[in-house]
């Protein structure tokens, strides 16, 4: 109990609860509507409603704690970049190329049912969770990121599912299994400093209690 009130003491809150205040979503002058609103006190993708881009916190973050909740519609498919090492645009919409925490439904989305390594948790296309169950839409599930150096875990409703050192063997091969030209550059980390990214890409995913504690 301790522990989780000083956490809240020392984080700061990535969503005020009400509008997209610290967010951005494209380095246009006049910036198109994004495929996101404000909710009840939570972030939600509106698909087929405006233009579907990634938020992006206007604030970059070196090494951090992240906590959030999140919940997904059936067959839904988002997740959180963070470490983002390039960008890259195309008609106003900002593609960050970073780590990504999968967030999914695992029941029935089919990416993820395609591979653990694109399951809820995963270090996306990298490295599988280890967990006890799957993710289940309509549910809120508790997410945790932490990023102190290289060293990378998940946690996914209470459970710690990835933990990893980027500069470790165990890595090198599991980010060989990915075809992506990006894993190399993931792996070595050149940025350490970057944005936190949503994104939008199937379905409707609601987010809330965002709160990142930056590490000395």
């Amino acid at each position: 109990m301790q522990t989780t009130f000083l956490f809240f003491l020392l984080a700061q809150s990535l969503f005020n609860g009400k509008n997209l205040d610290g967010w951005m979503w494209s380095h246009d002058p006049n910036p198109p509507q994004p495929s996101w609103a404000a909710r009840n006190g939570t972030l939600i993708t509106t698909p087929g409603e405006g233009k579907e881009v990634y938020l992006i916190t206007r604030q970059a973050f070196e090494d951090f704690d992240l906590t959030l909740e999140w919940r997904a519609s059936p067959g839904a498919n988002s997740g959180i970049k963070y470490r983002i090492q390039s960008y890259g645009e195309s008609s106003r919409r900002l593609e960050p190329t970073g780590l990504e925490y999968q967030i999914t439904d695992d029941l029935a989305n089919p990416d993820s049912l395609s591979t653990p390594r694109h399951s809820a948790g995963a270090l996306y296309d990298y490295i599988a969770p280890t967990k006890s169950k799957p993710a289940t839409p309509n549910t809120w599930h508790t997410s945790r990121i932490l990023a102190r150096g290289l060293h990378i875990e998940h946690w996914l409703d209470g459970e710690r599912v990835i933990n990893t050192d980027l500069d470790s063997t165990e890595a090198e091969q599991s980010f060989n299994l990915s075809p992506r030209k990006s894993r190399h550059m993931l792996r070595k980390q050149e940025k350490r400093s970057s944005p936190i990214a949503l994104q939008i890409h199937d379905g409707t995913v609601e987010f809330r209690n965002l709160q990142i504690k930056p590490l000395k």
